[in-house]
């Protein structure tokens, strides 16, 4: 499913409430040793290979809640559980700020690239563009970064956020589109087409870290992972790079 910019406006108060209503953890769930990780939705499947990694190695589970990364912090603001986040660092800073999280905790960054992409197969229409809206759903704009880039398909299609724009090419609606670097690896319908250059949209880097609401042991026990050899070459793997 798909939404124009005018769609989103109208659905905007509804994905709000649906975030407000996701479940506190009571005392009982806060005894398991599985950690709660939320992410910017394109770290998900990077987060979701190292969390499988380090389930292999310890025996803990890393349960990954992927959010729009305009929602995550608004979810701790409101209480709801998180023991790790993973996101962009300008948020983290604001979250460190705003004493949501545990300050100097961070490990990272990673830096997940942007590239145009196609699906190989089935085609879409010969000059079809998919990009995401600027919205709290996404972390790019598509029609600014197509500016930027001096491209002027004949028909630019604008979406909710890049999981709607790899919807598009996996559905032949599209014959290329704007997705994450993780987006591409995770999909083997997809293939990445050529990277967008950093004049055209800052690089995205994500940095992990503990939030004030954690509640299960250790948390930073998979922190200290992602940063360990096996933990990098997971990320890296997914399509997340190391970032100075």
């Amino acid at each position: 499913m798909f939404f124009s910019r005018r769609g989103l406006l109208a659905t905007a108060p509804a994905v709000t409430a649906v975030a407000a209503m996701r479940p506190h953890v009571n005392e009982a769930s806060a005894a398991t040793t599985d950690l709660a990780l939320s992410c910017d939705a394109a770290a998900a499947p990077a987060m979701a290979k190292a969390g499988a990694a380090f389930t292999q190695r310890t025996g803990v589970r890393v349960r990954i809640f992927p959010t729009p990364p305009g929602l995550l912090l608004p979810q701790l603001e409101r209480d709801i559980q998180n023991d790790i986040i993973v996101t962009r660092i300008a948020a983290i800073e604001q979250a460190e700020n705003e004493g949501l999280v545990q300050p100097g905790g961070r490990i990272g960054p990673w830096r997940n690239r942007l590239v145009t992409a196609a699906a190989r197969e089935p085609a879409g229409p010969e000059g079809s563009f998919a990009v995401p809206d600027p919205s709290p759903a996404s972390d790019i704009d598509g029609a600014a970064i197509l500016q930027r880039l001096g491209t002027a398909p004949a028909d630019v299609l604008g979406v909710i956020d890049t999981g709607a724009v790899a919807w598009m090419l996996t559905n032949g609606a599209a014959r290329q589109g704007l997705l994450h670097q993780t987006e591409v690896v995770a999909d083997d319908r997809l293939r990445a087409v050529a990277p967008v250059p950093d004049d055209a949209w800052p690089p995205i880097l994500y940095a992990a870290t503990v939030t004030k609401l954690a509640r299960r042991p250790n948390p930073g026990a998979f922190l200290t992972f992602l940063g360990s050899p096996e933990g990098q070459a997971a990320l890296r793997s997914a399509g997340l790079e190391a970032a100075s």
